[in-house]
């Protein structure tokens, strides 16, 4: 095995002891890696890990006093930035890229906050895209997926985590006529709410459990025309249940877990996965150690798989990571400070405040069994609990691409 860095020969290894394969399991799981289309149902592509540069402008920012928002903001967009123009970091995203085994990703450029946003975050991906066209593509179909693929790339299918509404609620129209855009540039999944409530639908960590609302119910009869799939992996209970009685095309979790096993705001419990498995959608399983309860690492991962497969059955099952590859920063990086008492913060739309009932395992999710560089490994796993080749390859990419498929635009 060729390790692109001393964190990712940790995660191998911290993973092989969770999995403890026999040498035929190993064998024959890497094998299928290597084979099969496999796809990360929501994740995240590489940027810079905080180098010199970073840093310098982090404190040239703050002696600025521009505000905690405006420091958070910059430095985000300067990580794509850093990420396409230093070549080490460059080198690290495509060996991180090749080692994954991808054939296929699930990427989040927008967070529905504010057009302005949107944008940016968008035109940071076009960049990367732009930079790194020798190992990924953009695609937005199953045909466009094989025509990336059989060039040796890795194909980019782009998600959003909230519509983009005006926010005037004067004109359902006007609320709406941005989705088609949003189609335009290539995205293809989009949450309804981000877990907090919008205009659409309450968000998984409100307290209220309201349902759709009437511009929701137009919204999800937009995306089932124009061709994005409807994703509820941050939507609250009610609102997932009235968004698969209202779309008449698969939908998706893309990135969840099961309330069975660990009973947490950001899991779905089970009459949700029958309700999504009934619009013949899926629900893919994230890599959160913090979120998956029990042992936080990838053999829990697989027990919330187990739990969802005896369920809603094999075809409506996939890995959403929710992760990307990472590198441990810096010393001098833990030792920097935002301001004193900032007001703005991520905690409150994030929920972060929210502490999970078991404590995350360190690093488990970076350099540990879960570490998104593990992807082969997660293969690995499913052999190990007996799920059959043709199983493997229906939970890995090909429920994707039938729901992909079956939200194809209506001409």
């Amino acid at each position: 095995m060729d390790f692109i860095s001393e964190y990712h020969e940790m995660a191998w290894n911290s993973a092989l002891k969770v999995l403890s394969p026999t040498q035929a399991q190993l064998e024959h799981g890497l094998e299928l890696h290597r084979d099969l289309f496999c796809m990360d149902h929501f994740g995240f592509l590489p940027t810079s890990c905080w180098n010199h540069n970073i840093v310098t402008k982090w404190d040239e920012f703050k002696a600025r006093n521009i505000g905690q928002r405006a420091l958070s903001k910059r430095i985000e967009y300067m990580m794509y930035d850093e990420c396409c123009q230093d070549p080490e970091h460059a080198d690290q995203f495509r060996k991180a890229m090749r080692a994954s085994g991808l054939k296929c990703m699930v990427q989040t450029v927008a967070e529905g906050k504010s057009r302005a946003e949107d944008f940016r975050r968008m035109s940071c991906n076009i960049e990367v895209l732009r930079t790194f066209s020798d190992v990924i593509a953009q695609a937005g179909s199953p045909d466009e997926i094989a025509r990336v693929n059989a060039e040796g790339k890795i194909a980019v299918v782009w998600s959003v985590n909230g519509p983009p509404l005006a926010g005037e609620l004067q004109d359902p129209e006007q609320e709406l006529e941005t989705v088609l855009d949003w189609y335009r540039v290539g995205v293809r999944l989009m949450h309804l709410s981000y877990n907090r409530r919008n205009h659409i639908a309450d968000g998984c960590t409100e307290e209220a459990d309201g349902g759709i609302s009437a511009l929701g119910i137009e919204l999800i009869k937009r995306m089932n025309k124009l061709g994005i799939i409807v994703d509820v992996p941050h939507t609250g209970r009610q609102s997932s249940l009235d968004a698969a009685r209202y779309s008449e095309k698969p939908m998706m979790a893309s990135h969840t877990a099961a309330r069975s096993l660990f009973d947490f705001a950001r899991c779905k419990d089970d009459e949700t996965l029958r309700a999504i498995a009934d619009t013949d959608g899926m629900v893919g399983v994230y890599a959160y150690s913090s979120m998956l309860g029990g042992s936080g690492d990838l053999a829990m991962l697989l027990n919330h798989i187990d739990h969802i497969v005896k369920t809603v059955g094999v075809d409506h099952v996939g890995i959403g990571t929710d992760l990307q590859y990472q590198r441990k920063w810096a010393d001098e990086v833990y030792q920097m400070k935002t301001y004193d008492t900032p007001e703005y913060s991520s905690r409150w739309w994030g929920n972060w405040q929210q502490a999970p009932h078991t404590a995350p395992k360190k690093g488990e999710d970076i350099y540990g069994s879960l570490a998104w560089i593990n992807w082969p490994l997660y293969t690995v796993g499913l052999v190990t609990r007996g799920y059959t080749d043709d199983q493997i390859a229906r939970i890995q990419g090909k429920n994707f691409l039938r729901v992909l498929a079956a939200n194809q635009p209506e001409r």
